[in-house]
């Protein structure tokens, strides 16, 4: 009878902390990929004074600037996810554009 509920405890916390692992990394995922947005084509504004729209964006800080995001990072000209211009980057996904292991050509 103690091993019937020993093992249920076991089974109940290794399934709890499985579904808390997935709906952990399901938040994280949705957040990642909310931020450079859900569509490419849409031009952005920035001007000085504005926060600029990633850490990593290097363009000139005292002109205004119409910017668009990029779906993949490292594609952007002005930063990982941001490219810099009046029009949009030609885009499109990559092969393996949002699987978890890269396998170009499978």
């Amino acid at each position: 009878m103690k091993t019937i509920r020993t093992r249920k405890r076991v089974i109940a916390t290794v399934l709890l902390s499985g579904g808390l692992t997935l709906g952990a990394i399901g938040l994280a995922a949705g957040d990642a990929q909310a931020q450079p947005g859900d569509n490419f084509s849409v031009p952005h504004h920035w001007c000085p004074g504005q926060p600029l729209p990633e850490g990593d964006v290097h363009w000139d800080t005292n002109i205004c600037h119409t910017w668009f995001w990029v779906p993949v990072g490292g594609m952007g000209n002005a930063g990982e996810f941001v490219w810099d211009g009046d029009t949009p980057p030609p885009h499109g996904p990559p092969p393996c554009y949002g699987a978890p292991i890269c396998l170009p050509g499978l």
